[in-house]
């Protein structure tokens, strides 16, 4: 039984490394992934992530480069949110005689963290019908601990610390056609993967016992792939607006590369790697050395429809509808499950599964006045589906890793508060029936 364990686990640690032509691996590293490329801005969270139609600031280049034309002056913006994530935990199964797998017990905590989501500079050209954009942007933010505890000793079995996100960089421009009824947009930007996987393995469970032998993996960007937003905006008079935003996505190509990593041996060798994995020993005689892997992140195309709605000076309101395309995204190596300790399962693709989803977002904005300046309340609604993947197959500790996740509704509330006729901050509270919550900030200077 210690024999069978000690390949369990040394296959978890196998399929916890991104692999070439694959997106995330099917490993408890990546619990709860899920992608949201376009919300940023305390005015559109606090609208619940309505922005295709009514965005009205330099948020727009992410949100809907069309939108852009809305710009009469030149805006600098800062953005940024904090999060908290509810952790997760599952207890471990030993399932020995069910005839199924060995399960890990799963402990996942995401840190609680403040990220600089969007900075952006947006200008109105000469002529008054072109907008210019310039934007840095950050997101899919993923920082996270995660313990898996073995179920026969009770021990800590594998500790792993994930950091990762996207950083783009990027330009768009807007203009106007058709006496302003009309506009169009179109963004471009770069995108670089950065990613730590720090890990610490027991190689002999025993209750009370863990030697913590530590595995580093990082990712560098080997090519920087471009993300497309092309926008649309029709406002056939001053109180209505139809916004369209069509985000095509490339896959971002990067290197992983796995430092004293000898249990990945086989794996690496079959999947293309290049290293070295007798280059030095540990004092304890334990094997270490790299593994390069030429990997890639595939990503979702998206596209959002919305209407918005302004019947005065005072009121608007905006339903936006967005769809997510994740079926043709969902790509992982996963070599080997364990019934009973015993290497005979192989997993593959059709094992796991990703629908596309479609997001509802509702949101509304009250401007009154108060002490001579405008104040804006804001306060919004949207249903999440699950953006999680789900695991088909036998594999138990899988199916606890990828259960397909759960709906999450959404409310949220905001504030704007311009302190002068060149400065508005604003804010944001997110709060979603699972527990989570998301505060964001803005700071605008329009000049």
């Amino acid at each position: 039984m210690k024999n069978s364990l000690l390949s369990w686990l040394a296959c978890v640690m196998l399929l916890m490394f991104s692999l070439p032509g694959y997106s995330f691996d099917n490993g408890a590293t990546w619990f709860g992934y899920s992608n949201t490329p376009n919300i940023a801005g305390a005015r559109t969270i606090g609208m619940g992530g309505t922005s295709v139609a009514s965005v009205n600031d330099a948020t727009a280049s992410l949100a809907n480069p069309a939108a852009l034309v809305r710009l009469t002056k030149t805006e600098f913006r800062v953005d940024g949110t904090f999060r908290h994530i509810e952790s997760v935990s599952h207890p471990g199964k030993d399932n020995i005689g069910t005839g199924e797998s060995i399960s890990l017990g799963l402990h996942v905590d995401e840190t609680n963290q403040i990220d600089p989501v969007l900075v952006a500079l947006a200008t109105p050209m000469k002529n008054g019908q072109t907008v210019l954009s310039l934007f840095y942007h950050e997101f899919m933010p993923y920082d996270r601990s995660v313990t898996a505890t073995d179920p026969i000793s009770g021990s800590i079995a594998e500790m792993h610390n994930v950091m990762f996100d996207l950083d783009e960089f990027g330009i768009s421009v807007a203009h106007s056609l058709l006496d302003s009824q009309f506009a169009i947009g179109l963004s471009v930007s770069l995108v670089t993967p950065n990613m730590l996987i720090t890990s610490k393995q027991d190689r002999t469970p025993q209750p009370g016992s863990f030697d913590g032998v530590e595995f580093t993996s990082y990712g560098s960007q080997t090519e920087q792939e471009p993300i497309w937003r092309f926008g649309l905006l029709y406002q056939p008079n001053e109180t209505m607006a139809f916004g369209i935003n069509y985000t095509l996505t490339q896959n971002t190509e990067y290197t992983m590369t796995t430092a004293n990593s000898a249990t990945t041996v086989n794996s690496a060798q079959q999947s293309g790697c290049d290293g070295d994995i007798n280059i030095g020993t540990l004092p304890d005689g334990t094997p270490t050395g790299n593994w390069i892997c030429p990997s890639s992140l595939l990503l979702p195309t998206s596209m959002s429809v919305g209407f918005a709605y302004t019947p005065d000076d005072v009121w608007t309101f905006a339903i936006e509808a967005t769809r997510i395309n994740y079926s043709g995204i969902v790509e992982f190596h996963a070599a080997y499950a364990y019934p009973g300790g015993d290497v005979t399962v192989i997993q593959s693709n059709n094992d796991f599964v990703a629908k596309d989803i479609i997001e509802i977002h509702l949101g509304l904005e009250y401007r009154t006045m108060f002490k001579q300046y405008p104040l804006a309340l804001r306060a919004g609604y949207y249903l999440d589906p699950a953006h999680d993947i789900r695991y088909l197959g036998t594999d138990t500790t899988s199916k606890l890793i990828y259960p397909g996740g759960e709906d999450v509704q959404h409310l949220s509330v905001g504030v704007g508060i311009p302190f002068t006729e060149s400065f508005q901050f604003d804010m944001a509270y997110d709060a979603a029936d699972d527990n989570s919550y998301r505060l964001a900030l803005s700071f605008a200077y329009r000049y």
